[in-house]
């Protein structure tokens, strides 16, 4: 039933004699309980028409950002101007003191977009946004940095914090000069110069540096790159340089390994042959043993992926004829279903504690929801043989007749209706939930 609110001056006029403050004063009553039904709570959406904010509302004569009217620009930046304020912080922290004037924005930016020119113009600093700036040319600018003589990227950080920087030698080089701009050392005169400008060895006479290091494996050679040692014509990330030519660490240090995608191994048979001889039980010795050392570098770790088409499970390729779920062959539906019967069991946990019994034959799915999905899968409780129906397939009583029996009942709120359900005497046909169930029900 739809509610019936008071016209909008009657409301309006109760709402004012409250003497709230704001709309967050506002809100907290709504939620008090004090509130009668006849007052809505979004008095904005319930009297579209006549709102005028919540400054009208209440009484407060506060006026909407959107509704005010601002001072223009030249007498708002004059203001501004004569608070002797440095930079957007303090501006920030005046316009939350409470003492800047109504008329006067506190995001002028977005209030004069057509004037504003930035912080420094709105306070009077002469302060200009780094995009407005007019800047030396680059090769001017280069030619001044490099007299600083720093030597790296933090440096020039932290002569830019300093304040010695002039104003028009740019801060981030990188994004004024973004066509001459070759990276922080030609910027400084370092000589250093970025990975992606670098010019570097041939694949071949890099690979024969690395080799004379007589490092052993991946790990060395990136203790070896973080030393300092390596000469800058020797890259780091040997992949991305040498994409072609790269066939794995092992190539690169001389060490002989070859990586896992680029060997050669037995045929599926040979290799299942060689591991069933080794007489393991189950998956978790199997990776035990291939951490171990002693498997040989043909027969793969990844045998699932290797043996992709051939591969049929771990049961297979150990030898203990162990049959993956996928593969094997279950009782129909209907012999599963009277097996599981005769086991009396409640419900899901005593199945969860028989599964993990050890006793459950291997025909007999643990997970039968999958298994006998569109092949006479109902539910729990017809599985068990229990009769229990999970709530969202149950059958309920019409809107109209379970209301009836529930008002019969005169519970008075909410927590005795909880009360009520969680006592075992509600009908299976009265669902818990009403809100869920029923389309025709309407919150009191």
């Amino acid at each position: 039933m739809k509610k019936e609110f008071r016209d909008f001056e009657s409301a309006r006029e109760f709402a004012r004699s409250l003497n709230l403050k704001s709309n967050k004063e506002w809100r907290a009553y709504t939620k008090s309980g004090n509130k009668p039904d006849d007052i809505p709570n979004a008095p904005d959406s319930t009297y579209k028409k006549n709102f005028n904010g919540y400054g009208d509302w209440l009484g407060t004569g506060t006026v909407a950002t959107n509704d005010r009217v601002y001072r223009r620009y030249k007498e708002a930046r004059e203001f501004a101007i004569a608070l002797n304020l440095k930079n957007m912080d303090e501006w920030r922290a005046y316009t939350k003191s409470g003492n800047k004037p109504d008329d006067i924005p506190s995001a002028p930016h977005n209030t004069y977009k057509k004037e504003f020119k930035g912080v420094g113009d709105w306070l009077g600093t002469g302060t200009i946004a780094a995009r407005n700036k007019a800047f030396r040319s680059f090769t001017e600018a280069r030619e001044f940095v490099r007299t600083l003589k720093l030597k790296d990227q933090n440096e020039w950080e932290r002569y830019c914090k300093s304040g010695n920087k002039p104003d028009d030698i740019p801060s981030a080089p990188w994004g004024t000069y973004k066509k001459d701009y070759k990276g922080m050392g030609d910027w400084l005169g370092s000589g250093t110069v970025a990975p992606k400008d670098r010019v570097y060895r041939s694949f071949k006479e890099a690979r024969e540096f690395a080799q004379s290091l007589g490092l052993k494996d991946q790990k060395e050679w990136k203790q070896y790159c973080a030393s300092g040692n390596k000469p800058d014509d020797i890259p780091q990330n040997i992949n991305a340089i040498y994409k072609k030519e790269f066939k794995g660490v092992g190539d690169w240090l001389g060490t002989g390994s070859i990586a896992s995608f680029n060997r050669e191994y037995r045929s599926f048979t040979e290799a299942r042959e060689f591991v069933r001889k080794l007489n393991l039980k189950n998956w978790k010795e199997w990776t035990e043993y291939c951490a171990s050392g002693n498997k040989p570098d043909d027969i793969p770790a990844n045998s699932k992926t290797v043996y992709k088409n051939e591969f049929k499970g771990d049961g297979d390729w150990l030898g203990t004829d162990s049959i993956s779920n996928r593969d094997k062959v279950f009782r129909s539906f209907e012999e599963a279903r009277e097996f599981v019967r005769a086991l009396n069991l409640s419900g899901d946990g005593q199945w969860r504690e028989y599964c993990a019994s050890g006793n459950k034959p291997d025909d007999i799915p643990s997970n039968p929801i999958q298994i006998y999905k569109n092949k006479g899968w109902i539910n729990s409780g017809d599985w068990f043989g229990t009769g229990y129906v999970a709530n969202y397939k149950r059958k309920y009583r019409s809107f109209s007749d379970a209301r009836d029996f529930v008002r019969k009942l005169n519970l008075k709120n909410w927590k005795e209706w909880i009360a009520y359900v969680k006592s075992g005497n509600k009908p299976d046909d009265i669902p818990a939930n009403p809100s869920v169930v029923y389309k025709e029900w309407k919150k009191k």
